[in-house]
């Protein structure tokens, strides 16, 4: 099939579609996570886990993660979530956008993609964010989760693709969890991953994707492409 590209006077791109992870990909908040988990540990009277650690335990459900760091037999899963967002909400004052957020979100807006938020956080935990760092504009849809248990969010990118007709090849994901590629094979979209997010970059490498330091790489990358 012949592939189609999206003009405006600044840029030609492929990609009629952006879809976007939000922690660790346009917010930079793997301290704020940190922060919070070695805070609950400390509670139990636990050592706290270093970075390396944390980025090589994250995965999606995020039980995963918390069955290899706490003691899940003795533990209530739901308290662990309650503390871990009330932590994680303490510490994410202080975060800011990733590097290169603004220039690859300006990028992809005047290229005349539509970008799209798919995260696995509460919705009203993104939305809030989004607002506060002031990038809602750039935004077709924000699409977070309905319950704090972070669970797949590969359904609503189905669903927000299916309603608007994407076709093949038109879709570019962008993340920084093995989860993102997987949602990207779903949805048959081309992925590029973050190497200074939430997963550690050896388990990114083992993902079918092209791999990034900066979200400030992506314009040069998309246009090298065409």
């Amino acid at each position: 099939m012949r592939q189609l590209f999206f003009y405006t006077e600044e840029y030609i791109i492929k990609y009629k579609y952006v879809i976007w992870d939000w922690n660790g990909t346009l917010l930079d908040d793997v301290g704020a996570a940190l922060a919070s988990v070695n805070d609950m540990l400390a509670l139990r009277g636990k050592e706290p886990i270093d970075l390396v650690r944390y980025r090589e335990c994250i995965g999606v459900p995020i039980i995963k993660f918390y069955e290899q760091v706490f003691d899940m037999a003795n533990d209530d899963y739901q308290l662990i979530i309650k503390q871990y967002n009330e932590g994680y909400a303490r510490h994410e004052l202080d975060c800011g956008l990733s590097e290169g957020a603004e220039t690859a979100l300006n990028f992809f807006a005047r290229s005349g993609a539509r970008q799209v938020v798919v995260s696995s956080s509460h919705s009203d935990i993104v939305e809030v964010g989004i607002e506060k760092h002031g990038i809602t504009r750039f935004f077709d849809k924000i699409l977070g989760a309905t319950d704090y248990l972070a669970g797949s969010k590969i359904e609503r990118a189905v669903d927000y693709l299916r309603q608007n007709g994407a076709e093949k090849g038109t879709v570019l994901v962008i993340g920084d969890l093995e989860h993102d590629a997987e949602m990207a094979a779903e949805i048959g979209a081309d992925c590029v991953l973050l190497t200074s997010g939430h997963e550690h970059p050896t388990r990114l490498a083992a993902a079918h994707a092209r791999i990034i330091d900066s979200l400030s790489e992506l314009p040069n990358l998309v246009q090298s492409e065409q």
